[in-house]
């Protein structure tokens, strides 16, 4: 079932992304990754994309921006989000949610509570 869904990591530390992509490829799903905002939106907007785990804290464009951004794209609007970061601060994750995504993880995180949001992601 996992297989026909495409995952895309977008986290500017390279070691986050290859942790979760092990993970994600071993539970079954197609993944991509990019280290930075420009190059994960150009993938989005490019390939289909299922389901986007997206890091908050990064260097020339922040994750709560470049939600903002996918959300007001239409095209884009089929792509799950779940934030993935190490802010545990309330406002921020209701802010997040506010704006279009279905899910928020903090860092450090177990590979359940990553299949628990996606699960919820894919069911809603």
């Amino acid at each position: 079932m996992n297989s026909s869904k495409n995952i895309l990591i977008i986290d500017d530390i390279e070691e986050n992304i290859d942790i979760l992509e092990r993970q994600l490829k071993a539970e079954g799903f197609n993944v991509l990754s990019a280290n930075e905002a420009p190059k994960g939106l150009h993938i989005l907007k490019n390939q289909h994309i299922d389901l986007l785990l997206l890091d908050i804290n990064m260097p020339v464009l922040d994750g709560i921006t470049l939600l903002g951004n996918i959300r007001e794209d239409k095209s884009l609007e089929h792509v799950a989000i779940i934030m993935v970061t190490a802010l545990d601060d309330v406002k921020t994750a209701l802010d997040c949610l506010k704006k279009g995504a279905c899910g928020y993880i903090t860092k450090p995180y177990s590979m359940s509570q990553i299949n628990q949001q996606i699960e919820h992601c894919f069911n809603r």
